[in-house]
C-alpha cells in the first residue's frame, strides 16, 4: 500500500497506525459493530486515538481505493451483477480455503428495510477483517495452477489468490461489491459476522459461511479450534493484525492444548498414563518432541513423570488454593500496571472480552472459561510487566489444566465472568486501579471455591483467607 503522504523520517505513522487499530476493533466486534459503541465517538474513547483519526480510519478501511495506491479496476463483467435489471446484492457466500479468499454475491431475492447505517458498519466489519487477516503476505507455494482468463472472477465474484492479481485490487473489488448491496442488515448476516470475529485472529482461517446453510462455526475459542496452529500453514503475522490478541502456540502449548481435550473427550481422570505415540499421531509432531514439550509440563506440574512413563497428576484442595492466591497477587500487581497504561495497549484484551460475549451465546461448555481466562492473558500483556506477565502465563496453564481434569463447566457462569470482566476493564480504561483489584478480588474468591467444590478434599476456607489477604 503506498501511504497519502510519505511521513517524516523517524516519526510514526499516525494515521497507517490508527486504521490498524480501528481496523482489529471493527473485525472482532461480530454483529455487535452495528450498536451505538462501535460509533466512531466510541472506537476513539476506546482506542484513545483522536476522532479526526478514528473516522479517516473508518472510511479508509470501509474504501481502500481512498489510500491514493494504485489498484486496477474491478472485472469488467460485473456490471452483470450490478445492472439495475440484476437489481441490489446480497452476499452469498464467504469461503477462506488457503491459500484463497472467495466472496460471492448475489442479486436479492425478497426486498428487506433499508438499514444504511448499520449495513455500512458491517460492510465496515468485513473489510477491517480481510483488511487484519494477512492475507497479503501469503505465498503463491501452494497455489494451484493459475487460473485461465476465462474462469477469472466476474459479475459478483471477488477471489483472492496470491500472485494472480494485487491485494489492494481485491479488496477495492470487495468494497465495490459491498457498496452495490441491499442497505439492510440481511445483506451481512449475523452469523457471517460472527465467524469472521471469531477468525479474525486466526487469518480467517476456517471460516465458511454460506446463505441458507447457517454457520458451521461450532465455536468461538474452543480448544479443538485452538489447534488451527497444527492444521494451517502460517503465512505469517500480519503487521495490520498486530493489535489483535495472539493465537498462536509453542509446541508445549499444543501439547497442552491436545491433553485436556483428551481429557474431556476421552474421561481421562488424575492417574491415567498419557501415551507419547498418541500424543505424536494426534498433533504430527516427532516423538521426541512430544517428549521434550510433555516433560516440560511436567516440570510445570501439570504432568507426573516416573518411570512408567507420563501420567494425570492427582489434585488437592491444597494445590486448588495455592494456585489461585498465587494468581491473585500476581494478578493485582498486572491491574495496578495497566491501570497507567495508554488505552490502546488494552485492545487486545477488549477484543478478548468481546470473544467471551460470543461464547456466551454459542459456544460450547469449556468455552466460557477459556474465553475468560484468554482475556485474563491479555491484561497481563499489556502491562508491560515481562516477569509478572510470564509468571501469570505459567499459572494459567495450570487453571487450565487442573479445570480439564475436575471437568468444570463454566457455561452457567458466563455471564457472571463477563460481568466481572467488563467491570474490570472499564475501571482500567478510567484508571481506576483500585477498584479493577476488588473486582478481581471477588471474582478469584468465586473461582477458587467453584474448583474447590470439586476437588477431592475439603476446602480450607481459612487457609485461603490467610493467602487472599
Amino acid at each position: 500500500m503506498v501511504p497519502m503522504t510519505p511521513p517524516p523520517r523517524g516519526r510514526p505513522r499516525m494515521q497507517e497506525t490508527a486504521d490498524d487499530i480501528v481496523a482489529s476493533v471493527l473485525a472482532t466486534a461480530g454483529p455487535r459493530v452495528g450498536t451505538p459503541a462501535y460509533s466512531t465517538r466510541s472506537l476513539a474513547e476506546l482506542t484513545g486515538l483522536s476522532q479526526s483519526l478514528t473516522s479517516r480510519a473508518v472510511a479508509r478501511i470501509r474504501h481502500p481505493a481512498t489510500l491514493g495506491g494504485p489498484a486496477e479496476p474491478v472485472a469488467d463483467c460485473v456490471h452483470d451483477a450490478t445492472s439495475p435489471e440484476a437489481g441490489p446484492l446480497q452476499l452469498v457466500e464467504f469461503l477462506v480455503e488457503f491459500p484463497q479468499i472467495r466472496l460471492r454475491f448475489a442479486p436479492v431475492e425478497t426486498p428487506s428495510a433499508a438499514r444504511r447505517r448499520l449495513f455500512e458498519r458491517r460492510a465496515a466489519a468485513v473489510m477491517a477483517a480481510l483488511w487484519v487477516s494477512g492475507a497479503a503476505a501469503w505465498t503463491t507455494e501452494r497455489t494451484t495452477e493459475s487460473q485461465p482468463a476465462s474462469e477469472m472472477p466476474c459479475g459478483g465474484v471477488a477471489r483472492w489468490v496470491p500472485g494472480q492479481v494485487p491485494w489492494e485490487s481485491f479488496l477495492a473489488r470487495v468494497a465495490h461489491l459491498l457498496s452495490a448491496c441491499e442497505p439492510s442488515s440481511s445483506a451481512l448476516p449475523a452469523e457471517l459476522l460472527h465467524q469472521l470475529a471469531a477468525r479474525a485472529g486466526r487469518g480467517l482461517h476456517g471460516v465458511r459461511w454460506v446463505r441458507g446453510e447457517g454457520s458451521t462455526e461450532t465455536s468461538v475459542t474452543s480448544d479443538s479450534n485452538r489447534l488451527t496452529v497444527a492444521e494451517f500453514p502460517s503465512p505469517g503475522r500480519s503487521e495490520r493484525s498486530r493489535w489483535l490478541p495472539r493465537v498462536e502456540l509453542s509446541a508445549t502449548e499444543q501439547i497442552a492444548v491436545a491433553l485436556r481435550k483428551e481429557m474431556t473427550d476421552s474421561g481421562f481422570t488424575p492417574g491415567d498414563r498419557i501415551s507419547v505415540s498418541a500424543m505424536s499421531q494426534r498433533l504430527g509432531l516427532d516423538p521426541a518432541t512430544i517428549r521434550t514439550g510433555m516433560r516440560q509440563l511436567a516440570d510445570d506440574g501439570l504432568l507426573t513423570f516416573s518411570e512408567r512413563g507420563f501420567r494425570i497428576p492427582q489434585l488437592t484442595g491444597a494445590d486448588v488454593i495455592d494456585l489461585y492466591a498465587s494468581r491473585l497477587h500476581v494478578g493485582m500487581v498486572i491491574l495496578r500496571a495497566c491501570a497507567g497504561q495508554p488505552k490502546h495497549r488494552l485492545l487486545p484484551a477488549r477484543l478478548a472480552l468481546g470473544a467471551l460475549e460470543a461464547v456466551a451465546r454459542q459456544g460450547t461448555r469449556m468455552d466460557a472459561g477459556e474465553a475468560d481466562l484468554r482475556f485474563q492473558q491479555e491484561l497481563a500483556e499489556a502491562s508491560g510487566l515481562t516477569q509478572s506477565a510470564r509468571s501469570f502465563h505459567a499459572l494459567t496453564l495450570r487453571v487450565r489444566m487442573f479445570i480439564s481434569v475436575l471437568q468444570l463447566d463454566y457455561s452457567p457462569a458466563a455471564e457472571r465472568l463477563i460481568s466481572d470482566d467488563r467491570r474490570i476493564l472499564a475501571a482500567l480504561l478510567a484508571g481506576r486501579a483500585q477498584e479493577a483489584v476488588r473486582v478481581w478480588r471477588l471474582k478469584q474468591d468465586n473461582a477458587v471455591r467453584h474448583m474447590s467444590a470439586l476437588a477431592p478434599e475439603a476446602f480450607d476456607a481459612a487457609q485461603w483467607d490467610r493467602l487472599s489477604h
